[in-house]
C-alpha cells in the first residue's frame, strides 16, 4: 500500500465522522457533529490516500493530537517533539496495515515538519496499536488518566527520536498516455536486445510499443510507475484471450529500469495493479515467464500466484530453447 498526504478536506471530513469503530475501541468513533467536522477542518489534519485515491485514514498534529490528562500532568511542557495522533478506517483495522500506516506516515511528518522526534498518546488497553508503535521504535514515557465518556480511562504516553532519516522511496502512478511512450519503449527494448524475459528479437517501434500498452478497452489499464516524477517502468493488464468467455480474466505485465531491478518497486506495481483489477472487475490475473526469468518467478509465486502451466521450448532465442511458465491468482 502505497499513501499520500492531503489537508484535510470537507468532503473528507463528512466521511471520517461517519467511521464506526466496535466494542472498546468505538471511543475511537466520531459524533457525526458540526463541532467533530470544525476539528477535523482546524488545518492540523491531514487526509490519507490509498494508491487509487481512495480515503484510509487520516493523520492529525500539534495541539489535536494532545490528551487532556497530559496536559494536566505537564506532559507538554517538553519541548523539542511533535505530538502526532493517527487514525485508520475501522474497515481496515485487523488487516496487518498498521505498521505500513504508521511508517508512511512518519516519512511525510518528518519531512513535512522537519521534525526527528515523535509523541504520541494510547489507551493502554490497546495493546494491538502499541506493539505496532513499539515495532516502529516508539518507547513507553508516562501513564496516565483521561476523561473519556466521563470516566477515566488509563493512557501512555510514547516517544520516538529518529537518529537518521527513514528512508522509503515513494512511487506514483500515471496512466500511460503517449507522452510517456519512448520512455516505455526504451526501457522494454532494453529486455528484447539483452535478456530472454521478452520473447521479441527486434526492437519495438513508437507504434507497436503504444500498440502494446494503450489497449482501447477502458478495462484494460497501463500505468507508468514515477518516483520523483522520474518514470522507473510501467504495469499493466493486457487482454488474455479474445473470446468473451475470457471477459474476467487479465494478464499481468511489469517493466523496470535495469538498474533498479530488486529495490522492492515490483512488488508494489504487483500489489496497486492487483488493486485496479479489482477495482475493474476482474476475477483472476496470470503471469506469463520465461522460466529462465527466475526473479520474476519468484516475485509472482511470493505473492499468491500459483504455477498452473508449463509450455517446454515454446520459444527460441539466443541460440536455446526457452520453457514459458503461467502463474495464476485469484482475486
Amino acid at each position: 500500500m502505497l499513501l499520500s498526504y492531503h489537508p484535510m478536506k470537507l468532503t473528507h471530513a463528512e466521511k471520517i465522522v461517519t467511521w464506526t469503530y466496535e466494542n472498546e475501541y468505538a471511543m475511537y468513533s466520531f459524533s457525526e457533529s458540526n463541532e467533530d467536522i470544525h476539528e477535523l477542518m482546524n488545518g492540523e489534519y491531514f487526509s490519507v490516500l490509498d494508491e487509487l485515491g481512495r480515503l484510509v485514514g487520516f493523520i492529525c498534529c500539534g495541539e489535536s493530537a494532545r490528551v487532556p490528562g497530559g496536559t494536566a500532568i505537564g506532559l507538554y511542557q517538553e519541548d523539542g517533539y511533535l505530538d502526532i495522533g493517527l487514525g485508520l478506517d475501522p474497515d481496515l483495522t485487523g488487516q496487518k496495515i498498521g505498521s505500513v500506516f504508521l511508517k508512511q506516515s512518519l516519512v511525510f511528518l518528518q519531512n513535512q515538519f522537519k521534525s526527528s522526534r515523535f509523541r504520541l498518546v494510547v489507551a493502554t488497553f490497546n495493546e494491538r496499536a502499541i506493539k505496532v508503535y513499539e515495532r516502529t521504535g516508539f518507547q513507553r514515557d508516562k501513564a496516565f488518566y483521561s476523561k473519556v465518556n466521563d470516566e477515566d480511562m488509563l493512557f501512555i504516553s510514547m516517544k520516538m527520536k529518529m537518529e537518521m532519516e527513514m528512508e522509503m522511496p515513494m512511487y506514483s502512478f500515471e496512466e500511460i498516455t503517449e507522452q510517456h511512450l519512448t520512455e516505455v519503449r526504451e526501457i522494454y527494448n532494453y529486455y528484447v536486445s539483452n535478456t530472454t524475459i521478452s520473447f521479441h528479437t527486434e526492437a519495438l517501434t513508437l507504434e507497436e510499443t503504444k500498440a502494446s500498452v494503450m489497449n482501447q478497452n477502458p478495462r484494460f489499464k497501463s500505468f507508468v510507475i514515477k518516483q520523483e516524477n522520474e518514470i522507473q517502468g510501467y504495469v499493466l493488464i493486457t487482454q488474455y484471450k479474445s473470446k468473451q468467455a475470457y471477459d474476467f480474466s487479465g494478464e499481468v505485465t511489469i517493466y523496470l529500469k535495469p538498474d533498479i531491478v530488486g529495490k522492492g518497486i515490483g512488488r508494489t506495481a504487483l500489489r496497486f495493479i492487483e488493486d485496479v483489477a479489482r477495482e475493474q472487475g476482474f476475477y483472476t490475473l496470470i503471469a506469463t515467464v520465461c522460466m529462465e526469468n527466475t526473479r520474476s518467478k519468484s516475485l509472482f509465486e511470493k505473492h499468491g500466484y500459483e504455477q498452473c502451466a508449463m509450455f517446454k521450448g515454446v520459444g527460441y532465442k539466443f541460440d536455446r530453447r526457452l520453457d514459458i511458465g503461467s502463474f495464476q491468482k485469484v482475486l
